[in-house]
């Protein structure tokens, strides 16, 4: 086990993480937050962390009911958002490493995610929690101006505009990473290794299908799976991308190194009745990508191999729910946000 050490406003979270599964791959996020900004294995670009550094610190420490109020020059106005000069984010603070609370303090990836958009916006950010809440009833009746983690299917699709993906989740590879440098995996090569996975999850399942029968070497829980890695009992586990590498913080060196099949997009959501505020949204979105904000902050939360996973090559666009992406961009082309590629090949190739 290797020490972690807090950022400033994220000291504990109190949260429930499952991975994606058939029935029920529990896994319970300590109370204690995890992060990898500080490890000493990991390199970040200077100008990255200062960047995104800066921008948080505008942003501020804002909680479930109140915002920090610095003076901008906005991007947008009313209609697009609520209240002039404000963006209000909803997030669910049951949703671990999404967001969670901390000393009454909304923290996670979608908070400091939330914040670097508001900044772009020009606007001063108001988060909502909306645990157990319609996110669209509360877009449409306007108590918030967006929704974080939408996914395209399952129980956090909303009916109105998907802005993203600013990130990728759905069943990944893990092992041992020694660098910070995303190793090629190829699938096929895997034929006949056991692979420790949760028994009765999508992960698993997801090993047996694209693998071969047998390959899942099941486990109680996704602990004993992460445990089986640690101590060289296997070379690879499974999990969900994003909740696998928020626990496996836990783990010296074990990263998230490949999604298996195709990756759920998560995106902001937008209201189906706000035309306005897609485009700037859009715009702000490719901005902090393009910029190195979006990945350092994934960096923070999940590590430095993990997020080059989760953060994947597709291209951030609007689009109604329901809608779909493809193809695939070739290996390091630079999204400009011009097409519609699918980031299967994350981490290597099939």
């Amino acid at each position: 086990m290797s020490s972690k050490t807090g950022m400033s406003c994220q000291n504990a979270m109190i949260a429930a993480a499952v991975d994606h599964s058939i029935r029920s791959e529990a896994a319970v996020v300590p109370t204690t937050v995890k992060t990898r900004a500080l490890r000493s294995r990991t390199v970040i670009v200077v100008a990255a962390v200062a960047l995104v550094i800066f921008t948080l610190t505008l942003a501020g420490c804002a909680g479930a009911t109140g915002s920090k109020e610095i003076k901008r020059d906005p991007v947008v106005t009313s209609p697009a958002i609520v209240t002039d000069g404000v963006l209000k984010v909803g997030v669910d603070s049951t949703h671990a490493p999404f967001a969670g609370l901390s000393k009454n303090q909304l923290v996670g990836i979608d908070v400091d995610i939330a914040k670097a958009l508001s900044l772009q916006l020009g606007l001063n950010i108001e988060l909502v929690d909306i645990a157990g809440k319609s996110a669209d009833t509360l877009l449409n009746d306007k108590t918030i101006d967006i929704v974080m983690d939408v996914e395209q299917t399952g129980g956090s699709v909303i009916q109105g505009t998907q802005v993203g993906p600013y990130m990728q989740s759905g069943p990944a590879l893990f092992t041992t990473v020694k660098s910070n440098t995303l190793p090629t995996v190829d699938l096929k090569s895997l034929t006949g290794t056991k692979i420790a996975a949760q028994k009765d999850s999508l992960s698993a399942w997801s090993l047996e299908e694209l693998i071969g029968k047998g390959t899942a070497d099941p486990k109680e829980n996704l602990a004993q799976a992460f445990e089986n890695v640690a101590s060289g009992a296997s070379t690879y586990a499974a999990a969900d991308a994003v909740v696998g590498s928020y626990l496996s913080v836990d783990y010296e060196d074990l990263s998230c190194v490949k999604m298996l099949g195709t990756p759920i997009g998560v995106y902001v959501g937008v209201g189906k009745d706000n035309s306005a505020l897609p485009e700037p949204l859009t715009t702000a979105l490719r901005t902090i990508r393009d910029n190195g904000e979006l990945e350092v902050i994934l960096s923070k939360w999940l590590g430095r191999v993990s997020a080059q996973v989760v953060l994947g090559s597709q291209a951030v666009v609007a689009q109604k729910a329901g809608a779909s992406t493809s193809p695939t961009l070739p290996d390091g082309q630079i999204d400009t946000g011009d097409d519609l590629p699918d980031p299967t090949n994350a981490g290597g190739t099939q």
